[in-house]
């Protein structure tokens, strides 16, 4: 268990640098410019970090882990999902876990799914997810990457639609691929 003194320097750390790549983009973000929207001191910054890079990937570490547990769902079953959506209109409780995880960070992944090693970073995890339901590679591959995609259209569009809306409409492509139902 992690002292709360170092989660919090951490989280101070990672909530100054994700400002800081929102605003001015991650190539002109310093160590310097990290610690002072911390508000903390240097030595502090590397008793964490050993330098920018590395607080970008734990903070990458820390959103795909909540991104993880928001779509497992280890209650999930395909035929209550299938049953609950035709007779109640209710999506799969997961999508709606994966649309509020994006919407809550939102701002962040409009400006890290542009760069390659993080949106397959978020693809892999994704297919990890889809694999145990799907039982083939392709298909995961299939469906992560086009729920990658139809993320970063929904962020590129202003986010018109609802968490929910967008849930509805993932759950009825899972459930009714090329609009069979």
């Amino acid at each position: 268990m992690k002292d709360p003194r170092v989660i919090r320097t951490e989280s101070l750390l990672m909530d100054s640098l994700m400002d800081l790549v929102l605003k001015e983009g991650y190539e002109a973000i310093t160590v310097r410019k990290i610690v002072q929207k911390a508000g903390v001191n240097r030595s502090t910054f590397y008793l964490h970090f050993r330098d920018k890079q590395d607080i970008l990937n734990y903070m990458e570490n820390y959103i795909l882990a909540q991104l993880m547990d928001a779509m497992t769902d280890p209650t999930f079953n395909p035929e209550t999902a299938l049953i609950d959506f035709k007779k109640l209109g209710k999506p799969i409780g997961s999508t709606v876990a994966l649309f509020r995880h994006v919407e809550k960070y939102a701002p962040l992944y409009r400006t890290m799914l542009v760069e390659r090693d993080f949106r397959a970073r978020v693809t892999q995890s994704i297919r990890r997810e889809l694999l145990p339901f799907l039982h083939d590679e392709l298909d995961a591959a299939f469906g992560s990457n086009g729920i990658v995609g139809v993320i970063i259209h929904w962020l590129e569009s202003g986010m018109v639609e609802s968490v929910e809306a967008m849930s509805l409409w993932l759950t009825r492509l899972s459930l009714f691929p090329l609009g069979r139902s």
